[in-house]
């Protein structure tokens, strides 16, 4: 029988089993058994708790919210405004916060084939953010900037330890 079939048939019962203590002697032990959380946004079911970062009085708050598959959450589902931790939300917000002052000094989200394509990465081995460019490929993601003059004015101005951790997650 799976444990699906036993709460089905026995409904929210508390469980007693026994279990060795560390003398050999045996106790009862109290188990709760309780749903398995979502591990991702889309693992999310009625129900199911999740947050939201939204903007009010000048600053975000974090409303945590119930899963009810409506078209409002799947939507905010589609586009990555929701999240499983109040956590989660407070560091996607400050990420897309650095990111947006990226763009403010210069930065482009697109590969420009007629142009320099300068990106900002983190070195680990010397704990760095520094700047390169590229010109074989396409990277996922980066903002990238017309000239390195560019992308060093904009690590200076937002910070090293500021891109640190909300882009490279750097604790």
């Amino acid at each position: 029988m799976k444990l699906k079939d036993l709460i089905e048939k026995y409904g929210d019962q508390e469980v007693l089993c026994w279990a060795e203590r560390a003398d050999e002697s045996l106790e009862w032990v109290n188990i709760k058994l309780e749903p398995p959380k979502p591990k991702t946004v889309w693992d999310l079911e009625k129900g199911d708790k999740y947050f939201v970062a939204c903007y009010r009085n000048s600053t975000y708050t974090y409303d945590m919210r119930t899963w009810g598959n409506g078209n409002y959450e799947k939507a905010g589902r589609e586009t990555g405004i929701l999240f499983l931790t109040k956590e989660e939300a407070e560091k996607d917000v400050e990420r897309k916060k650095v990111e947006t002052l990226l763009l403010k000094y210069g930065g482009r989200r697109w590969f420009n084939e007629n142009s320099e394509n300068f990106y900002i990465y983190y070195d680990m081995d010397i704990d760095v953010v520094d700047c390169t460019n590229t010109y074989d490929f396409h990277c996922q993601g980066p903002i990238y900037f017309d000239s390195e003059i560019q992308a060093e004015k904009a690590i200076s101005e937002i910070g090293e330890e500021r891109i640190k951790k909300a882009l490279f997650e750097v604790r």
